[in-house]
């Protein structure tokens, strides 16, 4: 599409050799002055019928303003205007109200989310005088957001990688001393691309996430935690085969870095009694086999190690660590995402104060799943509801089953902000 500003600069050295024509002529590069006979001027009501005085509707199907490309402004007379973009070799120009409109089609609120036109205005005549034919069409609006029939704007894609929410549910237990009970949670994302060694990379950071039940008896938060994933342009891995002819073959090999800091986890022994403990620092190096080309998409193994206390301290445990994880988002908008991990911990304690009724060498297996659908959007923020199932088998809590403890629940989540993915695509048509 050429630009509307070399089209309104040929427009304008168009009027310039028409004595009637007071429009003054834009300045613009090199305009490009259209050779063609003298065309009589239509009337200005053959001109707007084209626009009739009740602004129309969009309708279904008709394209929209391109992002990005500047708007001419079109002024109709009594003070109603459009916003024009025109394509000089097809002679065609997408038109539409610089205005949201009510359910009759009339302007009603300024364009939201949209720049402002480039002036002067010239008006409709202008253009189909010329021999410009007029399409009715939608303005442009930013990567991620939606126009409707009455020009207004919606946001429909969602970085659920990019938020803080704030969310409440119930969870159940198969077993143990929680059978179930109401849970609030939170949690905050951020992911940030960055250049790591001359190449692109992406760090997810994630804080304050964590959940807890209302009666206060079971908790875990995270305070910090970060992870690093690179783009390598030169692969790690290169396979040759010679069966025929040479073949390479480069297996997804791509390593990255993964920290928490004060994890805290709190809960409730069968005697009743409370159980805390906090893993103060954590770390790993992570394997990726599969991410996407943004990096917020992966599949990879993790392994480390932290140090954790429990009890307020009374002993301390160093915590190597095994996990596979990944997270995948479904739809072309961001509205659906998968989320799994499994990990084992081994636990070895240093000091004197363990209890007695713990082994020196204990484990801990976590299996959890989680399903996240952005239900509807409210002002713009999405409201999503949240499916999960987590499985824990552990022997490092005094009075605590060491079987498999199931827990399920589901949660509706709120975020305070969650703008458009960096991948979100622009609306072409209605």
């Amino acid at each position: 599409m050429i630009t509307t500003l070399t089209v309104i600069a040929a427009l304008a050295a168009g009027q310039a050799a028409e004595p009637a024509s007071t429009e003054p002529a834009p300045a613009g590069p090199n305009p490009q002055v259209v050779q063609k006979k003298p065309v009589t001027p239509a009337p200005s009501a053959a001109a707007e019928g084209a626009m009739p005085e009740k602004l129309r509707l969009v309708a279904e199907g008709s394209p929209t303003l391109e992002w990005g490309v500047p708007s001419r402004c079109i002024d109709r007379a009594r003070d109603v205007f459009y916003r024009a973009q025109c394509d000089e070799k097809a002679r065609r120009c997408l038109v539409a109200p610089d205005a949201e409109l009510d359910p009759d089609g009339v302007a009603v609120a300024a364009l939201e989310r949209a720049p402002a036109c480039a002036g002067p205005a010239l008006t409709l005549v202008d253009l189909t005088s010329r021999g410009y034919a007029v399409v009715a069409a939608l303005a442009e609006s930013p990567p991620g957001w939606y126009r409707d029939e009455r020009q207004r704007v919606m946001q429909v894609d969602f970085d659920l990688n990019a938020r803080y929410f704030l969310g409440g549910g119930y969870a159940y237990s198969n077993g143990g001393p929680w059978s179930g009970s109401a849970v609030v949670s939170g949690g905050g994302r951020a992911d940030r691309p960055f250049t790591w060694w001359d190449a692109p990379a992406l760090a997810r950071m994630r804080f304050l996430e964590g959940w807890a039940s209302v009666d206060g008896d079971f908790a875990e938060l995270l305070l910090f935690g970060v992870d690093a994933s690179r783009v390598y342009p030169t692969p790690l891995l290169r396979i040759t085969t010679f069966f025929g002819t040479p073949r390479r073959y480069d297996p997804p090999l791509y390593f990255g870095l993964w920290a928490e800091a004060l994890r805290f986890e709190r809960l409730q022994t069968e005697a009743g009694k409370g159980f805390d403990r906090t893993m103060m620092a954590n770390g790993a190096v992570t394997v990726d086999l599969y991410r996407s080309k943004d990096l917020s998409d992966f599949l990879r193994l993790r392994g480390g190690a932290g140090y954790e206390q429990a009890m307020g301290g009374d002993w301390g445990s160093f915590v190597p660590h095994a996990a596979v994880e990944g997270e995948l988002t479904l739809g072309g908008r961001g509205q659906h995402h998968l989320r799994a991990s499994a990990q084992a911990e081994w636990l070895t304690s240093s000091g004197e104060n363990l209890d007695p009724t713990l082994p020196q060498n204990r484990t801990r297996l976590t299996v959890k799943g989680e399903y996240e659908v952005v239900a509807f959007a409210l002002n713009n923020q999405p409201v999503s509801l949240a499916l999960e199932a987590k499985a824990v088998k552990r022997n490092d809590v005094p009075d605590y089953p060491t079987d498999w403890i199931v827990q399920a629940g589901a949660q509706l989540r709120f975020s305070l902000w969650a703008p458009p993915r960096r991948s979100a695509k622009t609306q072409d048509s209605l």
